[in-house]
C-alpha cells in the first residue's frame, strides 16, 4: 500500500473493512456489508457519500445511464464492496471505469464473501484531471 496516493485514508478504510469482516464474517448479502460499513464510517467520523452518483459524457452528450460507487470516502477514494466467492476481473474493471469516469485517483475493492477479507487497491493510471464536469 505504500506506493499509493491517499495512503493514510486508504489504511483507515482497510482497517474498518477488516474490523467488519472479523465481526460479521462471510456469508451475508452485499447490502448487509454496505449497511454495516456505513455504520463504521459514521462511528469513525469518516466523510463519505453512499451510492455516489457518477455521470458520463460521450462525444459531449450526457449519457442516460449513470454509475454509482458504493461509497466515495474522503471525496477521493472510490470504494466498492462485494460478497462473492472471489474478486473477479469484472469487479476490478468496473471500479477502474468508475475511477476514470469519476476522475478519482484511488479505488478500494473489498470482498466479504470469503473466509478471509479480500481487498485490492486500484490506482487510476489514466490522466487525472482535478477539475472535471
Amino acid at each position: 500500500m505504500s506506493n499509493y496516493i491517499h495512503q493514510e485514508e486508504a489504511r483507515i478504510l482497510l482497517g474498518l473493512a477488516f474490523q467488519l469482516h472479523n465481526e460479521l464474517g462471510c456469508g451475508f448479502k452485499e447490502k448487509v456489508y454496505q449497511d454495516a460499513f456505513e455504520v463504521l464510517l459514521q462511528e469513525n467520523s469518516i466523510p463519505y457519500e453512499r451510492e455516489k452518483h457518477i455521470q458520463m459524457t460521450y462525444h459531449g452528450v450526457l449519457l442516460q445511464h449513470d454509475f454509482y460507487y458504493d461509497f466515495l470516502c474522503y471525496d477521493k477514494i472510490g470504494v466498492e464492496l462485494k460478497a462473492h466467492n472471489d474478486i473477479l476481473g469484472e469487479f476490478e474493471s468496473q471500479l477502474i471505469n468508475y475511477l476514470h469516469v469519476g476522475n478519482h485517483q484511488l479505488g478500494l475493492l473489498l470482498n466479504f464473501g470469503t473466509t478471509s477479507l479480500q481487498y485490492k487497491f486500484i490506482p487510476n493510471h489514466q490522466d487525472y484531471k482535478p477539475s472535471r464536469l
